[in-house]
């Protein structure tokens, strides 16, 4: 295992220059000047291991650093937030709206009518003496009342429609958050994999416990007012 004596990065068997600050690579100088120790789970570089880096350097590291954490807290935290929402069950009604509940009125409505119309009718042909009269308002009490059950049925049917296509919608539109939900808590999932795996060769430089943003910030504040000579030193600070 080798690591840029500069900015000690991670280095792979093949490279040339470093990936991370574009040192040329004495691959017989890297191997034996970064001897690791093991630390229980944890691998971290030793003293003696640890690359020159300036004042520059070291603030660089500890920005990048910082920014990676951040995003990884970041997706973490939405992440959490997507699977405990996802882990509500999602209600659905069900429910539908039956014509009968809109057109019932119109009974009522038609019933008065048939009556009303014919009492009248009973009335004005009662004045005349007129057989004919009596069944003139008998007929057209009827139609009127047939006429109010059509007109009821039409517009209890649309209701009914309107409405149905309403709870129908909306049951989508619940499914289709859910379904989008998951998609994003996956895609989530496939970039905090990215990130981890973007700051793992840095791990045998942070500790665990020190992998964070707001570790990374005290670092910086460390380096920045001299109280540190270095990204290293700064860790060993915190300790």
């Amino acid at each position: 295992m080798a690591y840029c004596r500069k900015c000690g990065a991670l280095l792979k068997e093949d490279d040339v220059f470093c990936f991370l600050c574009g040192q040329l690579i004495d691959r017989h100088a890297n191997t034996e000047a970064f001897a690791v120790a093991e630390t229980g789970k944890e691998t971290v570089v030793s003293e003696q291991a640890r690359p020159q880096m300036s004042k520059e350097e070291s603030i660089a590291l500890a920005e990048k650093l910082r920014d990676e954490y951040s995003a990884i807290e970041r997706l973490q935290r939405e992440i959490n937030d997507n699977q405990t929402a996802l882990k509500k069950p999602v209600v659905l009604s069900g429910r539908r709206y039956s014509m009968f509940r809109f057109f019932w009125p119109f009974f009522i409505l038609a019933y008065l009518a048939l009556n009303v119309v014919y009492i009248i009718g009973i009335i004005i042909s009662a004045g005349n003496d007129d057989l004919d009269g009596f069944l003139a308002s008998f007929f057209i009490a009827i139609a009127v009342a047939v006429g109010i059950l059509i007109f009821g049925g039409i517009h209890a049917s649309r209701k009914r429609d309107r409405l149905n296509e309403q709870l129908g919608e909306e049951e989508y539109m619940i499914r289709k958050r859910q379904r989008d939900l998951e998609t994003h808590t996956s895609e989530s999932m496939r970039k905090l994999t990215i990130k981890k795996k973007g700051v793992s060769e840095y791990q045998n430089l942070v500790p665990s416990r020190f992998r964070t943003k707001y570790y990374m910030e005290r670092v910086l504040i460390l380096i920045r007012t001299d109280r540190a000579a270095d990204f290293y030193e700064a860790i060993g600070l915190l300790e």
